[in-house]
């Protein structure tokens, strides 16, 4: 019989942000306050406001063709952080690191009941790095209750099918992102999508074991980008957390998809003040910087500042927002010169 848990209704949603009262700025002075922005921590992001790079979209079905193997195999780039692999570590007390320096999974919860946030890429790095990995660090991941992907892109979804149909657990998107996946087709890395699951939607509160979380719809990334804020303890300390559910600039140059990006920036920037987030995590540790902290916090002496506790989280939705605005009047600009 298939796991169940709790999802509730809540209607705690902000307006999702409309025009800017400051506007009019050009692409390269929203790209200057973008990258500022990023100076306070968040060097990850810096990247977004380039106004050279190409704005690829993998958000559409293509024919791929399956790498080729044997000896007429093309090697592929070696990646740098390939012969470090990261074991599962315990960044909080109800909030575990599972995955590679590439891509993560986030494991939230207790013994009591896990959510798992995200699903790697592929069915090996799954069994490898969620499922092995929790085994090696005498975790159950039979308490996993559910799978909760922040948005439709193989890197998150991949490995997703294969955890949901061994541990018998639903897997939760956005109606957004199922309808998204279903038209990508078979992916030659990341396989085909998992089969449409469950849904969840803007405000609603998933209820596993003694924990909750809420869950934001943050479109721009995907059209059904989630962005979950959910507690973590330290001991005695209490902090707020917040998961910016998908980053990149991979969706193509629309302008009206890169506005939609700075308004979920700016109405998550109300929901974490609203939350007093201290707490800021991503899919990918080299945006977030996880990499580094996972080395301090192995570091780190009785009563020392929690490495992933940062006071400056207001900059990084406006590095966000701004490089997503500055994206969108370099596209503006290209068509107007047309």
């Amino acid at each position: 019989m298939r796991k169940t848990f709790g999802i509730l209704m809540c209607c705690i949603c902000l307006p999702s942000g409309g025009l800017l009262a400051d506007v009019g700025k050009t692409k390269e002075e929203y790209a200057a306050l973008g990258r500022a922005a990023a100076k306070a921590g968040f060097e990850g992001y810096a990247s977004l406001c380039d106004l050279e790079r190409p704005i690829r979209n993998v958000n559409v079905k293509r024919e791929r063709k399956p790498r080729p193997s044997g000896k007429n195999a093309q090697r592929r780039p070696t990646n740098r952080y390939e012969f470090k692999p990261i074991p599962a570590t315990q960044v909080f007390d109800n909030l575990w690191f599972l995955g590679t320096p590439s891509v993560t999974t986030w494991l939230y919860g207790t013994p009591e009941g896990y959510l798992l946030i995200d699903g790697l890429g592929t069915d090996e790095d799954a069994q490898k790095h969620v499922l092995g990995a929790m085994q090696d660090a005498g975790l159950d991941p039979s308490a996993i209750e559910a799978i909760l992907v922040t948005h439709g892109h193989g890197d998150h979804y991949g490995g997703a099918d294969y955890l949901s149909k061994t541990l018998n657990v639903p897997i939760l998107m956005t109606q957004a992102d199922w309808a998204l996946v279903g038209g990508l087709g078979v992916h030659p890395r990341f396989g085909p999508a998992p089969e449409r699951d469950k849904t969840v939607e803007d405000g609603q509160i998933l209820e596993f074991g003694s924990s909750s979380l809420q869950v934001h719809v943050t479109p721009g990334h995907t059209p059904g980008t989630v962005s979950p804020i959910f507690t973590v303890y330290d001991g005695e300390d209490t902090h707020s957390a917040l998961l910016w559910g998908g980053t990149g600039f991979n969706f193509g140059p629309f302008i009206e998809v890169f506005e939609d990006y700075a308004a979920s920036a700016r109405k998550m920037r109300r929901h974490a003040q609203r939350a007093d987030v201290e707490v800021f995590i991503s899919g990918h540790p080299g945006r977030d910087g996880t990499v580094n902290r996972l080395k301090e916090l192995r570091s780190r002496a009785p009563g020392e500042p929690h490495p992933f506790v940062r006071q400056h989280e207001g900059e990084l939705f406006d590095v966000l927002e701004n490089c997503a605005l500055a994206q969108a009047e370099r596209f503006r600009a290209s068509d107007h010169n047309r």
